[in-house]
């Protein structure tokens, strides 16, 4: 019982990791956004809404992307780690 004691554990750090890394690799989007935006000499003088709804389509655009899909793998290797060294520690 003490490794159902281990994998909740496991999974809550993990959690905590899966969402610091996710607002972390968002701001990092966004703030590449912002900056591909202010750095293109033809948008001077464009109004901020529009700047707004660019950035707005771009973090759309990567909630649907890759990189937002392969965070998932901070549950998956661990979990695939963690079954494997059970089965090959109490089966082997």
């Amino acid at each position: 019982m003490g490794w159902l004691r281990l994998a909740f554990f496991m999974y809550v750090g993990l959690t905590i990791i899966y969402f610091v890394t996710s607002i972390y690799s968002r701001s990092v989007r966004r703030e590449k956004l912002e900056k591909e935006w202010d750095t293109d000499p033809a948008r001077e003088g464009v109004p901020q809404d529009e700047r707004r709804a660019f950035i707005e389509a771009g973090m759309q655009a990567y909630d649907k992307g890759l990189k937002k899909r392969l965070l998932w793998l901070i549950y998956i290797l661990p979990t695939v780690g963690f079954v494997a060294t059970i089965y090959f520690v109490n089966w082997h």
